[in-house]
């Protein structure tokens, strides 16, 4: 009997990226994600709906290519027995790695920033969507409905 035939090809894994990658890669991602926002929200403040129309876009497409990152992120907490950045940072920093520790607890504060960010622009889209819908509203009450017309100027 041939030893050949009992072997099993095995797969051989590439090693995860060090965790300092991971969050730096992380906090790059959410910085830049941040200043979408910022901009829509700009925009939102401007009232310039093409322009906001991009925007949206931009936010939207940032953070379906940030997807990925994000899961990576989550997996290397899981490796770290971390429920979170902050017991993620105190793990890291047992283990002395104080950038990667450093990169954890940055990487948390600029989600919390993005978060209020975030609430901030929704906030301002409903009162933006409330706003439109009352003048819309107004428009129509006045007469001024052209078959549609009015709602595809807005």
């Amino acid at each position: 009997m041939s030893i050949a035939g009992q072997l099993r090809p095995v797969e051989i894994k590439p090693e995860a990226q060090p965790v300092s990658n991971v969050l730096a890669r992380g906090l790059e991602l959410v910085e830049d994600l941040g200043c979408k926002l910022r901009r829509l929200d700009d925009l939102m403040l401007a009232g310039k709906p093409n322009e906001i129309s991009d925007a949206a876009a931009a936010v939207e497409w940032a953070l379906k290519d940030a997807s990925p990152a994000f899961v990576e992120i989550a997996e290397t907490m899981g490796r770290l027995g971390a429920s979170n950045l902050m017991a993620a940072a105190e793990q890291l920093r047992k283990i002395q790695e104080e950038d990667a520790a450093g990169l954890a607890e940055a990487l948390r504060g600029a989600l919390a920033r993005f978060a209020k960010r975030s609430f901030s622009a929704n906030r301002r889209a409903q009162q933006f969507n409330r706003g439109l819908s009352a003048t819309l509203q107004s428009l129509q009450a006045l007469g001024m409905q052209e078959s549609g017309r009015l709602i595809a100027e807005a």
